[in-house]
């Protein structure tokens, strides 16, 4: 039998490295179809219906599919995500590799016990990262991010 290079092993450990780790935004429309939609590095949007949760950042960062993944699961209150419609798997039953997602961006949470919420909180604070609301109507997107905020521009 031939020995393998140094080389080869290297590839070969770094691919079974990635192999448990799970491509988040391909999760996301996997479960939840065309309601993700991705619109620049710096947002990605859940819109179910005609309103949407916003995902934006200040920053260039690729973990915008984990934190869209995690609100969703923990915080949004959408009712499709609990909800199974069409026969559908709901999203919260539908997305076992949350444990998975959630290790990925644990380390935003400093403190001993990595919730949810405090590992969302250190995204936000570390990433420049927004939650906001959306939502399509008669010819436009309008959309705020703090309670009074309501920007509309026409699609």
């Amino acid at each position: 039998m031939r020995s393998l290079s140094i080389a080869t092993l290297i590839f070969l450990a770094a691919g079974l490295a990635h192999a448990d780790t799970p491509d988040v935004l391909r999760l996301l429309k996997r479960d939840l179809g065309d309601s993700i939609e991705v619109v620049s590095k710096h947002e990605i949007r859940y819109c179910p219906d005609n309103t949407c949760d916003i995902i934006k950042s200040k920053t260039n960062t690729n973990l915008l599919p984990e934190f869209l993944y995690l609100y969703l699961f923990h915080e949004s209150g959408y009712v499709y995500l609990e909800t199974s419609f069409d026969n559908q798997k709901p999203f919260r039953a539908a997305a076992v590799e949350e444990p998975q997602v959630r290790k990925r961006v644990e380390k935003f949470c400093p403190a001993t016990e990595k919730t949810p919420k405090c590992i969302l909180q250190g995204m936000r604070s570390s990433l420049g990262i927004k939650s906001c609301f959306g939502r399509y109507d008669e010819g436009n997107f309008c959309y705020g991010c703090s309670e009074n905020e309501n920007i509309c521009k026409k699609l």
